[in-house]
């Protein structure tokens, strides 16, 4: 209808009209154009709070694994300690509680870290409307520093190849039986640990003393219980540091939200 009274305005040469005309033209343009811009930008409003809210969830999943595996690191540390300082006694006087500390000192806990959230948003490119430049640099090099984080944590120690080679197959599988940690899950699906308590694994005394005199027997083992004892050290320092990390980048999706 637009063009059709443009033009009988230029048949008429009513160059006035015309422009008139055309300003409605560009007007209505610029109005519908701005609409949809502002549409697009409640939009990205919309699910950028969306994709905070579930960055939030996910960090805070990692906070629940990080305060386990703190706990985790915590326990297989006092059963190196415990195992350590018995090997300064003689053979004579362990016993089966020597078995089971040298064993649960080898445990390891596979690194695990919720990240789905935050991979979506790299791999649908929103991250530019997440927040503000600090708020993405925080979101970055938190799941960055949690990569390296992983790396260091997954390194697994000489001393379980070690001991898991000299101890007879059979303690230790009345260790795993009897004695071993127990892994469940929340409503969510996330993984829960729960730590052995005393426990009896219910081997005779000649089985028991030969597997102390075998463990004691491996060359190095004192040696690697000491490099073991500083890699968990180590271990447990890097949790906290993520920890604080994940904490503080919480508060601040909390706070842009």
């Amino acid at each position: 209808m637009i063009l059709r009274r443009i033009r009988e305005h230029v048949s008429h040469h009513n160059w006035f009209a015309v422009a008139i005309d055309l300003a409605i033209v560009v007007i209505g343009v610029f109005f519908g154009t701005q609409a949809n811009n502002w549409n697009q930008a409640r939009l990205d409003r919309e699910r950028a709070g969306e994709e905070r809210a579930m960055l939030i969830d996910d960090v805070q999943a990692n906070q629940q694994n990080l305060a386990m595996r703190r706990q985790y690191y915590a326990w297989v540390r006092s059963e190196a300690l415990k195992t350590l300082a018995a090997l300064d006694q003689p053979s004579s006087a362990l016993g089966e509680q020597f078995l089971i500390d040298s064993y649960q000192a080898s445990q390891i806990l596979p690194w695990s870290m919720k990240r789905n959230t935050y991979d979506q948003i790299i791999a649908s490119g929103g991250i530019g409307n997440l927040g503000d430049a600090a708020l993405r640099d925080k979101v970055s090099n938190y799941y960055v520093s949690s990569d390296v984080t992983g790396a260091n944590l997954a390194y697994v120690m000489p001393y379980r190849e070690t001991l898991r080679r000299v101890m007879p197959y059979r303690v230790q599988l009345q260790v795993r039986t009897l004695c071993g940690e127990k892994i469940t899950e929340n409503s969510r699906g996330e993984p829960m640990m729960v730590l052995p308590g005393r426990c009896s694994i219910q081997l005779d005394p000649a089985t028991v003393s030969q597997a102390v005199n075998q463990i004691r027997g491996s060359p190095g083992l004192s040696l690697d219980l000491n490099r073991l004892l500083v890699d968990l050290d180590q271990k447990l320092v890097s949790v906290a540091v993520i920890a604080r990390r994940a904490n503080a980048l919480e508060r601040a999706l909390r706070q842009a939200s």
